[in-house]
Order: C-alpha cells, then sequence, then structure tokens
C-alpha cells in the first residue's frame, strides 16, 4: 500500500499535469510527469519480499546462572531496501555478548546475515522462543513497512541449582534435625508379609489391585477399587511439603523467597536420596481455603475406567445410601504430588517438577494435602519437611497441618518427625540497611510463633539467605 506522502505526491502530480494541458504549459506539464516516472522506478525496484531464518543447534538445558550461545542465519531475497529482524528474549535472560537486533541492508542480490550473542539465563522455568520478528522497508519509502515473523523454535530448560549438603559432623553434639546417615540399605521395598486390603490411591501400580474383592465391591460402590497392601522394610521416609502461596514472592522476579524454598526443596532432596531414602513431595498454598469434613475422593483415578469398561457387572447396580450432612465435601484435589521413591529416576522427577513451580501452584492447604497423601503417609512414620516463611498474622493453616501430622506419627518430642524449614523473606526483600533492620524486626515479631511450634514438638530451622549457606543453617539450628 502506497504511504500518505507518495499518496499526496501523485494528487500533485496529476494536477500539475491536468492544468499543464488545460493552459498548454510545457513546464507545468514536465513537473507533473516527475512524480509518474518516480512512483514507477519505485514499484519497479520494489522491496524485499521473502525472509528465510533458521536457528542453529539444538535445544539445551543448563542450570541457572549458566550462559549460552545462539547464533540465527536470516537469508533475504527479492527487492532492494533495509531489513530489521529482531529475536525476543525472556526477561529473565540478561544479554551479555553479541546482539538479538540486526539491521541489513539488501542489495540487488541475494542476502545473508549471522545474528549471534550469549546470555545469562538468571531464572528457572522452561522458555521456548518460537518466532524471529522481521521488518522490511522500500527505499524510496513508496509503500508501508511489512512486518512478519518466521518460525524458528528453540526450548531452553533452565533448572535451579540444588543446595548440596556433604557431610554433617558430630551431629548429636551440633544439632537435632534428623539427618539419617546410616540409612544405606535397601528398604521401601514390599514384603510377602501381607498388611492389608485397602483403597486404591493415586501412585498404587495396578497389578496390586485385588480384582477379586474390588468386583465385589462394584454395585454397592463402583470406584473402591481394592489393592493388597504389604509390610515393607527400611528405615526412613521423608516428605518434603513446599509452600508457593503470594507471600513467597517476596524479592525480585529473579531472586525471591519462593527460588530460595525452591533450591532448599531441591538441596532436602537431593541429601536424602543419596542415603538411600524415599523421598516424596508435596506442593501446597499456604492461603488456600481450607474445607471442613471427611476425605473424599471426588474422581476415578484416572485409566481404571478405561481397564474397567468392558467387565460387566454380574449383579444389578445399587443406588448408594445418601446420609444429610452439614459438612461441605472437598472439592477435586489439586495438589501436586510426587509420591515417595528412591534413585536418580525420583531426583528427575523431582527437577522436573522443581523447574515449574510458580505462585499459587499448589491448589490445597498443607491439611488439604496432608490428607491427600494420606494413603502413602500411614503406617511409614515418616520425616517432614515443610518449606514455607513464617508469618504471625496468618499461621492456623500451619498448625492445622501440623495436628494433621500428628495423627500419624504421634508426638515423637525426643525424636523430632516435623521440621519447619523457615526461608525468611523479608531479608531477601531487603535491599538497603534501613530494609534490614525492618526485616530484623519482622523477624524478632515472629519469635512467638516460633516457639508455639516447637512446643508443639516440631523443629523450627530459620534460614537468613543472604548470611548463611544450606549446611550452616542446619548445623547451627538446636531444637
Amino acid at each position: 500500500m502506497l504511504t500518505r506522502d507518495i499518496q499526496e505526491l501523485i494528487v500533485s502530480g496529476v494536477t500539475f499535469l491536468v492544468m499543464g494541458m488545460f493552459l498548454g504549459n510545457l513546464i507545468l506539464i514536465v513537473l507533473g510527469m516527475f512524480p509518474i516516472v518516480f512512483l514507477a522506478l519505485g514499484i519497479l525496484i520494489g522491496q524485499p519480499r521473502e525472509v528465510i531464518i533458521e536457528r542453529q543447534g539444538e535445544d539445551q538445558k543448563i542450570w541457572v546462572d549458566n550462559q549460552v550461545t545462539d547464533t540465527i542465519t536470516a537469508t533475504v531475497r527479492g527487492g532492494v531496501g533495509p531489513v530489521t529482524f529482531s529475536d525476543v528474549l525472556p526477561e529473565s535472560f540478561r544479554l551479555e555478548d553479541g546482539t538479538n537486533f540486526k539491521v541489513l541492508w539488501k542489495g540487488p542480490m541475494e542476502a545473508t546475515e549471522t545474528i549471534s550473542y550469549r546470555v545469562t539465563c538468571a531464572k528457572r522455568g522452561r522458555y521456548e522462543l518460537e518466532t524471529v520478528s522481521w521488518e522490511t522497508r522500500h527505499p524510496l519509502q513508496i509503500t508501508g513497512n511489512q512486518l512478519g515473523e518466521h518460525p524458528a523454535l528453540r526450548t531452553y530448560i533452565v533448572q535451579p541449582k540444588p543446595l548440596f549438603v556433604k557431610r554433617v559432623r558430630e551431629r548429636k553434639a551440633i544439632t537435632r534435625v534428623p539427618m539419617p546417615m546410616d540409612a544405606r540399605i535397601k528398604f521401601g521395598f514390599p514384603t510377602t508379609d501381607f498388611l492389608e486390603v485397602r483403597d486404591y490411591q493415586p501412585g498404587d501400580p495396578y497389578r496390586s489391585i485385588n480384582w477379586k474383592v474390588t468386583a465385589r465391591r462394584l454395585s454397592s460402590s463402583p470406584s473402591a477399587y481394592q489393592v493388597n497392601s504389604y509390610e515393607k522394610e527400611g528405615k526412613k521416609a521423608v516428605w518434603i511439603f513446599l509452600d508457593t502461596a503470594a507471600h513467597m514472592a517476596l524479592g525480585t522476579t529473579v531472586r525471591s523467597t519462593l527460588e530460595h524454598a525452591v533450591r532448599a526443596a531441591l538441596g532436602f532432596a537431593d541429601f536424602y536420596l543419596n542415603r538411600e531414602c524415599q523421598v516424596g513431595l508435596c506442593i501446597y498454598d499456604y492461603d488456600a481455603h481450607e474445607w471442613e469434613g471427611t476425605y473424599q475422593q471426588a474422581d476415578i483415578p484416572p485409566g481404571l475406567d478405561a481397564v474397567l469398561s468392558m467387565v460387566d457387572q454380574i449383579e444389578e447396580p445399587v443406588e448408594p445410601m445418601v446420609l444429610p450432612s452439614t459438612n461441605r465435601k472437598s472439592p477435586t484435589s489439586t495438589s501436586r504430588v510426587i509420591f515417595p521413591d528412591t534413585g536418580r529416576k525420583q531426583q528427575f522427577r523431582i527437577m522436573r517438577e522443581m523447574v515449574n513451580v510458580n505462585i499459587k501452584y499448589g491448589g490445597e492447604s498443607l491439611k488439604e494435602a496432608i490428607i491427600s497423601c494420606r494413603g502413602h503417609i500411614i503406617g511409614t512414620s515418616p520425616l517432614f519437611i515443610v518449606i514455607t516463611m513464617l508469618d504471625i498474622s496468618k499461621s492456623t493453616g500451619l498448625f492445622e497441618g501440623i495436628r494433621e501430622l500428628y495423627k500419624y506419627i504421634g508426638r515423637l518430642r525426643r525424636n523430632p518427625n516435623i521440621i519447619i524449614f523457615n526461608v525468611q523473606g523479608y531479608s531477601v526483600a531487603a535491599s538497603r540497611d534501613v530494609e534490614d533492620i525492618a526485616a530484623e524486626l519482622l523477624h524478632y515479631h515472629n519469635r512467638p510463633l516460633v516457639m508455639r511450634l516447637r512446643k508443639m514438638g516440631a523443629t523450627v530451622v530459620s534460614w537468613d539467605p543472604d548470611t548463611q549457606s544450606f549446611a550452616q543453617a542446619l548445623i547451627r539450628q538446636r531444637a
């Protein structure tokens, strides 16, 4: 489409041409011919029409704060004029070398340009670069600029760095935080000692389903699939509960309380998995609304309907009796759970989940999350690690969750089985001396909450990422 200036120039030229022919003035006719000739030459030359972009290399998986290099080759065909290219980067990527924006002058021949740059990935997550934007211009500005995008796919998976704890010496003399240093035998594997027949829980293998007992109960309770449970051998199981509520966003988008909490969760998981412990992960929301009443599974576990779709019931279905109740049923489970397991595969599952964790990632309160996992908690007497940021103004949900945990493990004061790992987010958000003083006052304001949690039998570990390493926070803590 012609630009407005060119349209006005053409109108002026036609006006001079008509007046020159009407008045018989050769000068006016020549002046009127100039815009027409100018337009004809511009249309004949044209602007670049075809842009082809190729991204070299492959998708990459890197750690936070590592650098990656990307190279793009752009080929321009047809026409003459300037062409600009722009590879839009995520906000958390910092350009270190090169440029992701380039201007190319396209002459009569085909032109090729290479764009290369190096960036630092400052925040974990999965980033997908889908297209490269380009813009072509006419050398005489006769037509408008053409905008377009060319697909150039590239995926970066930026993994958070775990906080490693290699060894804790003289543990009993320094801290009461449970460190299963001697758990190096195999455990967690089912034995031949039958324990019970229980309801199916998500994560149970299908081969453990007792089809005979399930068939007896299909008519009265179609969703109550029964599985055989056996005694397990072993020493230690660990459950990590990670808080993703809104208050975990204190700090910047790159360096927030949640980022430190994620690294702490990976540190705990790596420490216990390397000592052959079973580690499970559950992500919850500190601010989630807690429902009242007994837990009821909202949906049938996925996959079982397809298995039983061709099984005919021997008896006619019986409508179950519905009793009036004033309690509200639990909504559909929205918790993010990785069930306990050992080995490198479990490390990979936890790392893959941690890459995607964000604020409000969990949809259940701590109590709801514990109830959702209770089928894998009962009978194991595990170590519970709750990673959150303590706030005395809203502590009801945390107390309810701890009371729920004591239903499964009891109050073991001599050997505490609950760790509250408090990431001091006010210190993370502080950037000036005045803010550091305010953060200290807020931490002091939370001391009654810490004392109450310890009276309940929990071990409270406070961690200031600015002044302490992860290992120092564990070693120096006294229950």
